[in-house]
């Protein structure tokens, strides 16, 4: 009798429990809306992490003079990570956890973002990078079977074509329209973005079926490459690629002409502007890649509102900025909440994202977009014109 008392007793209270769940109303979401950014500000790609620092809080602006997301503003919250993988973990991190923020845009530069990555992942808390290293979306990425099915990061994501697909935009071009059959290479070993570029223009050149001649390799810090471009001479190439950084990049090709080499030059996209003031005529009749072009038609708005905002032009990761923002902005206003959970699941869903860049698709299998052409670019002396507005090569 006692344990019939007893069970009905705890069943009582089990019962008066759920019903006073049900009926305590859920907390709405109320006050700003908070993104998290982290980038380098103050070290050696600075210039990258302000610009798209400005072309983010440019995006924030228009969206909160038109009434927010939800009828709330949104708060931007920036750290400087200082382009170390160490401060860049620290700086996610400080976001997710104690700033609780929806969505992190970071990882502009590839050996920040497989420090995030990982961290990413346990922290739950998404990040739209610019970081083009594969293995950052896909952690299981094998350069030599980049074709292989791999699950993706599932909070990582990126908005620009990855390393292969931008090898591949260089390389096909060089391939269609240039005619070349045989190429070399320079890169720095220790920049997980120049390996990656290198590993998927080799990839993309054997796969097309033409010849690789020589791949040449230096440390980060070397500032003299002229033994090994002293063997790329000797080897007599159609096409040298060099995909660094600008200064690596400006460098090796005046150390190039110095020596009398005269192939012709293929690019990364960080040929791009101040290549043109570092390096010079020695970068005439160099090709490359690249998100945009700066006399594209279709841009000229953008100029204008940066323009008026800012009093200067805007530079390459100033549309990044306003791009990689406007992205999260849509995938909270998608999900109607700020849970990163929900803002997620509304990232992996986008299709047909119009940046400035062009028409963004997410691809669920490796986070990454597919079909974003790109702009093939050339210098010619010391000025950069355009070759070919939205180009996509050829699948190899």
């Amino acid at each position: 009798m006692k344990r019939t008392i007893l069970l009905l007793l705890v069943l009582a209270l089990v019962v008066g429990s759920a019903s006073l769940i049900i009926a305590t109303p859920q907390v709405e979401e109320t006050g700003p809306i908070k993104v998290g950014m982290y980038a380098d500000l103050s070290a050696g790609t600075a210039q990258w992490g302000t610009d798209s620092e400005k072309g983010a809080r440019l995006r924030i602006k228009e969206v909160n003079a038109a009434g927010g997301i939800m009828g709330r503003q949104v708060e931007l919250v920036i750290y400087d990570c200082k382009v170390s993988p160490t401060e860049a973990v620290k700086t996610y991190t400080r976001l997710a956890t104690q700033d609780k923020v929806a969505a992190v845009y970071g990882s502009l530069i590839s050996n920040t973002a497989l420090a995030v990555s990982p961290v990413a992942a346990q922290s739950k808390v998404p990040v739209v990078a610019r970081a083009m290293d594969e293995r950052a979306t896909t952690p299981g990425f094998n350069p030599d079977n980049p074709e292989a099915p791999i699950a993706p990061n599932p909070y990582f994501f990126l908005l620009q074509p990855s390393c292969f697909q931008q090898a591949a935009v260089i390389g096909g071009y060089a391939i269609d329209v240039l005619g070349m059959d045989t190429f070399t290479m320079l890169y720095d070993k220790g920049n997980a973005y120049a390996e990656y570029l290198a590993k998927g223009f080799s990839y993309y050149v054997k796969k097309r079926g033409k010849q690789m001649l020589g791949t040449f390799e230096f440390q980060s810090g070397d500032v003299d490459y002229k033994a090994q471009l002293t063997r790329i001479k000797e080897l007599g190439a159609d096409g040298l690629f060099i995909p660094n950084y600008v200064t690596q990049n400006a460098n090796a090709v005046k150390q190039a002409r110095e020596l009398g080499l005269q192939t012709t030059f293929l690019g990364n996209n960080s040929w791009y502007k101040p290549m043109d003031e570092v390096a010079g005529a020695a970068a005439d009749g160099a090709y490359f890649p690249n998100n945009i072009a700066f006399d594209d038609p279709s841009l000229q708005w953008y100029f204008q509102k940066y323009q008026a905002e800012y009093g200067e032009e805007p530079r390459l990761h100033s549309f990044s900025g306003w791009d990689d923002m406007g992205f999260i902005l849509q995938a909270i206003e998608k999900a109607g909440s700020t849970d990163p959970d929900k803002v997620r699941d509304a990232m992996e869903g986008t299709r047909k994202f119009e940046g400035i860049i062009g028409t963004i698709n997410i691809d669920p299998k490796t986070h990454r977009p597919v079909g974003l052409p790109m702009s093939v670019l050339y210098f010619t002396g010391d000025q950069i014109k355009t070759a070919e507005l939205k180009y996509t090569p050829k699948s190899p």
